[in-house]
This record gives structure tokens, sequence and C-alpha cells, in this order.
């Protein structure tokens, strides 16, 4: 495996520090979460999906090293160490995302936003300058001023966070003194871009919704001055990769999911969070001669940070694995329609901005359990080259057997991905199947 070798030996040092002993005492109501949970005959219930997704949500926004991780860390870990797992917990050290101001005004009106990462923060006053259109044709246009920026989207994609994370690179290399981005998106609302742990940006960006284009495009026709305003605690903190074991000996069976993001995340994390709790519950009753490593990564919005740190250090190597499965974005999310006045209609149905992705020897299994779930009855054969989120790493290293979801929904990213970016009802069938995949896999050993 000289590929895996070499990655491992570049990304060795990355700094994942185990911590002492037992983690922290559970926020307050993790008993309740872990009796639902461990003691239902049917993990797989969607009432008690639901119930996690909400607890999950409930702890507030998950920025990497935030009270709402580390409460997400801790309340995994009770419930995992209840089931009978044993628990390591290990540091994810990420940028503190965190702003108390992140705001534009020009005149009497103020516009609140969210600064984009890599923060750049302004003076105590602010920056202020006019607010120019960015054209790459015409760069120089925005030096000494703040960019304005904006990339059009088709309906029913996903934010062209790459377009926009160039446009940002750019406008600074230009010589803007700050940007606004009007970001597109199905929602109208900010759109945060994943952004590499070591990224650094010397200049301050401030993320506005779409819904707010008119009033930017009146004040960059206007001239008038604006001021842009981001000030916030900087430095560094520290997340949790936690990790549950079960078993003494076998090949490793693997579940994993990220646990952190922008936001609280609802349709995005919260299906993988609840349905990592309920196989855990499902795998300590079955037969099968495997040892159980259930994964939730910090970091993630850092651009897989967190699971490239359990790749180094912690990973069972892939000689070692019998199979994983990576619960990935947005596959538990419902569907939200875009309509002709910009707003976003809800659904009771699945998503379909969704992918599965299968290596060849579960491809018809997959085909089997998932049969009449849009997209994903329809399994992607794996491809290292197509795959998306962390499930590329497992790709990457060369494990030989595995699944993984991927994927985007119309609150993806943004301030109001809740609970209610999900249901039960879509929920319960996506966690049987895998239960299914996995437990016809193992019965081949």
């Amino acid at each position: 495996m000289e590929r895996e070798m070499n990655r491992r030996e570049l990304m060795a040092g990355a700094g994942a520090l185990a911590l002492a002993g037992c983690s922290p005492a559970a926020p307050a109501g993790e008993g309740a979460g872990v009796a639902a949970a461990a003691g239902s005959a049917d993990p797989f219930g969607g009432a008690n999906l639901m119930a996690d997704v909400e607890a999950y949500v409930g702890f507030g926004t998950h920025r990497t090293g935030s009270p709402g991780d580390l409460a997400t860390s801790d309340w995994l870990a009770g419930h995992w160490r209840t089931l009978g797992y044993e628990i390591e917990q290990t540091e994810v050290e990420a940028p503190n995302a965190d702003t108390t101001a992140a705001r534009l005004a020009s005149g009497g009106e103020t516009f609140d936003g969210f600064a984009q990462p890599p923060l750049a923060f302004t003076p105590e006053a602010g920056v202020t300058g006019k607010l120019i259109r960015w054209d790459p044709a015409s760069a120089s246009a925005v030096k000494g001023a703040i960019a304005y920026i904006h990339v059009p989207r088709p309906a029913g994609a996903p934010s062209p966070a790459a377009a926009y994370r160039e446009a940002f690179q750019k406008s600074a290399a230009a010589g803007a003194i700050g940007a606004v981005a009007a970001v597109s998106g199905p929602s109208g609302e900010v759109v945060a871009i994943n952004t590499p742990v070591a990224m650094a940006l010397h200049m301050p960006v401030l993320q506005l919704g779409e819904k707010l284009k008119a009033k930017l495009d009146t004040l960059a026709d206007a001239g008038v001055e604006v001021t842009l305003t981001i000030s916030g605690p900087g430095g560094a903190r520290k997340g949790k990769n936690t990790i549950a074991r079960y078993g003494a000996e076998g090949p490793w069976v693997i579940i994993s999911t990220p646990q952190s993001g922008w936001f609280t995340c609802g349709g995005e994390r919260g299906p993988g969070i609840a349905m990592s709790r309920a196989l855990a519950a499902w795998a300590i009753k079955q037969p099968f001669p495997v040892r159980w490593l259930f994964i939730a990564t910090s970091g993630h919005e850092w651009t897989d940070h967190g699971a490239h740190l359990f790749h180094t250090n912690q990973a069972p190597e892939p000689g070692e694995t019998a199979f994983w499965w990576h619960l990935g974005a947005s596959f538990g999310a419902r569907q939200y329609d875009e309509t002709p006045d910009g707003s976003i209609a809800q659904r009771d149905t699945p998503n379909i901005g969704r992918a599965l992705m299968a290596t060849p020897d579960i491809l018809p299994l997959c085909e089997g359990a998932f049969a009449g779930q849009p997209v994903i009855d329809k399994p992607m054969p794996a491809d290292v080259a197509k795959a998306l989120g962390e499930f590329r790493l497992v790709l990457e290293e060369g494990y030989p057997s595995g699944a993984g979801f991927w994927g985007f929904n119309a609150k993806f990213h943004t301030p109001i991905d809740g609970a209610d970016s999900t249901t039960p009802e879509i929920m319960e069938p996506i966690a049987r199947a895998i239960a299914d995949v996995i437990a016809a896999k193992l019965a081949t050993l």
C-alpha cells in the first residue's frame, strides 16, 4: 500500500492529541436521549431518530470547538459508553470562527451577516470605501475599495462555493480592502463556505444573503461609501474527534460521520448523527465475528480536518477492515423546491441533492436495500476521482469494501438548517437499508 503510506507520512504529526481518560460530564438532557435509544427495541424507529436530530440541533451552532460542538462530542461519548463501547477522544484544533461583529453599514442602514473564514478582522471602526462590483476583466477597479461579489447560480444547483472562493482571492490580490458577497443559494440566506484549515486571506470578507442583493446593488450603483466591520476573539480552539470501539477480535467495521459545521446543521449533519447512534445500538446485538468502530469527526468545515487526523492517527489499516460506511451530508434531508418568487417550498419527500457511492461488491446489495428511495436507489460505482466529502478519503486510502453518502440541500450551510430540515419518515427507511446492507455484507465473511 505505497500510496497509503506516503499519505500517512505526509500527514503524520498533524496534531491529534489523546485527551485524558474519560470525557467530561455529559450535558444536561443526555440521560433521556441515551435511555430512548439504548432502551428501545427498535433503534431505527423514526421517532427515535428524530429525537436525536432535535437534541443535536438543540446544542446550538456546531463550529469546531464551540460549546455546541463540545456538547455533541460528550453526548455521543456518553451514549456509546452506555452501550458498552470503549471511548477515545482526540483533539482537533482549528481557528475560532466566531465573531462579535460582522456587518456592513451605509448611512442609516446596517446589514448583519456572516464573516467568511479564514477570518481577517478590521480595525474597531471598520474599513470604509466605495462598494465596487468585482469583475475579473477589470480587476484593478477594486483597488482601495470594498469588492462587491455576486456569482449567479442555475436554479436547482448548489451555491457555487469554489467560484466565490476564487473571487475572494483574486479581489484581495487586486488590492481590495475588503469584500462583501451576496452569496447565491436556494434559500436567499448566507451560505458558509468550507475552508482549508491552514488557508490565509488577508482581507475581511462579509457574506450577506442573496435576498439582500437588490439593496447592495443600490449602494453600488449610487457610489456611496460603506463601512465594513468584522471583529471577534480570533485565535484557535479545540474540538474533539470521538471514537467508540466494541469487540475483542475480528476485522473492523467502521461507521463514520462528521459532527461539526458552520451553523445548527439539522438536515446537513443531523441524520448522520442520529443514524450513527442508532447503528451503534443495533451493532452490539449482531452475531458477526467483527469489531465495531464508530467515529464522529469535528473539524469538518475546515475541509475535513478532523477526518484527516483520524485517518492519519487512529483509523485501522485497510487490510484490517472488512467494511466502512460513511454517513455524509444531507442524505436524510427533506426536499425544498425553488419557486419563481425566490422562496423555497417545503416538501415531505427526500432531498434529491444527495448521492450514494459503493464498492462493486455491495452495489447489488445497495440497489436492493434502497429500492424506491430517490437517487440513492441507483448508487454510483466507487470512483476516487468522483467521490466527494470524507468518503473520498476512504477510497484514497484503499479500503476494500464500503459505501458513502454526500450531498447538499436547500438549507445547506445556512443559519436556517434546523431539525425541520428532515422528517422521521425520510430517515427511518434509510437507516434500515444501511443495516440491511451491512448485515448482508458481513454474512459473507
